[in-house]
């Protein structure tokens, strides 16, 4: 076989395998697998500030999501149907979990004030446009996203321990439900005609929670009146397509 030839019959089984997988989406339906975590980039537990607790001189300083809770853990489940050659509606389930650690959030007469915040746990619902730049065997794309998050109660135990005084379950945030607005940007790499693996990132904004009056009368009762964020989940992603 000459060299002009031996070309010629690869280029052929590259165009061979590129056509079996620039097979569009549209009129398929996909189940698509998630699982990761988010980055906390901006938003407050709670704010700053002053007044009186048991009767003593209190002082507040805010606290972020990133300072007063551990790496996050997010899954994600969703149902699609290709609408387009390259493009697609799901609708997205999704469950998320993150654990507090114990910090000092202020002073009480001077003497460490901790606070230790109930598990942070959310359902969520969202609904997934997105478009793929490419309908080959690599496929970038990029995605809008809105929906409504359920997030469960969370207290909080404040304690001053050389005073060993300890407030347990301090009413903080109720149950809410909150919105949830962002975009993804993913890579999708097809392993067959019916599979895909991939990773996806992208920003998210998340409204504020309906706060709980724990704190009445201590002149602290506004510092819970905060809890909206933005983070950037980042999910290792499988799809199957039908």
């Amino acid at each position: 076989m000459s060299i002009r030839t031996g070309l010629i019959a690869a280029a052929a089984a590259v165009c061979l395998v590129t056509a079996a997988h620039a097979e569009g989406i549209q009129g398929r339906w996909s189940v698509g697998l998630q699982g990761g975590s988010d980055i906390e980039l901006s938003g407050n537990v709670h704010e700053g500030g002053s007044g009186t607790v048991l009767q003593l001189p209190t002082n507040v300083t805010a606290k972020s999501f990133k300072d007063v809770y551990s790496p996050s853990f997010r899954a994600q489940l969703s149902i699609g149907y290709g609408v387009g050659q390259r493009s697609e509606l799901s609708l997205r389930g999704s469950y998320y979990t993150m654990s507090s650690n114990t910090l000092q959030v202020g002073t009480v007469a001077g003497l460490p004030l901790n606070a230790d915040f109930a598990e942070y746990k959310e359902w969520g619902v969202e609904g997934v446009f997105r478009q793929y730049l490419s309908d080959g065997r690599v496929k970038p794309y990029v995605a809008g996203v809105a929906g409504v998050r359920f997030l469960s109660k969370l207290p909080s135990t404040f304690s001053v321990p050389e005073a060993s005084v300890v407030l347990p379950n301090v009413p903080f945030y109720d149950k809410s439900t909150v919105g949830v607005f962002g975009a993804d940007l993913g890579l999708a790499y097809a392993i067959s005609r019916n599979a895909e693996i991939g990773i996806e990132t992208g920003p998210r904004y998340q409204t504020k929670p309906s706060r709980l009056n724990g704190l009445a009368g201590t002149g602290l009762e506004s510092i819970n009146d905060t809890g909206s964020r933005w983070s950037m989940p980042v999910l290792a992603t499988v799809t199957f397509r039908f």
